[in-house]
């Protein structure tokens, strides 16, 4: 079951399930706290749904794999300082595929989401580094 992310803001991360009838939706202050929270709404959508004896419950998996698909245009809109190519370079990733990403041609999966991430928070703590 693909759940899109976004970042927002104020920095909390918002989760949506559109494979469902009806939206299931949730937000974390952290990637982390926003799985715990989109696992829970999608049991209690399910549970509401077994409850009401909804006829789309036999679509339904009571227990699915979740795919956490990152919404990194979102991300570089926030960051807007931040060049792609740059980033590319330091995840080891084709500047193309990212700029795919950032443009929101194609969301990026967890593990390609998280180089991202970890290539910003590189940049991050050598921007951190200098003194003057």
């Amino acid at each position: 079951m693909k759940v899109t992310v976004e970042k927002h803001k104020d920095g909390t991360y918002w989760g949506t399930i559109t494979e469902v009838q009806g939206v299931v939706a949730s937000y974390g202050n952290t990637l982390a706290e926003l799985k715990e929270n989109i696992q829970q709404a999608y049991t209690d959508h399910y549970e509401l749904a077994l409850e009401l004896e909804d006829d789309y419950v036999k679509e339904l998996n009571p227990a699915p794999t979740f795919t956490y698909l990152l919404n990194l245009k979102n991300i570089f809109h926030l960051l807007p300082e931040v060049k792609v190519s740059n980033i590319a370079k330091k995840a080891n990733m084709n500047p193309s595929l990212l700029r795919q990403y950032k443009m929101g041609k194609v969301e990026a999966s967890e593990e390609q989401a998280k180089k991202v991430l970890n290539a910003m928070h590189q940049l991050g703590k050598e921007l951190l580094s200098v003194s003057f």
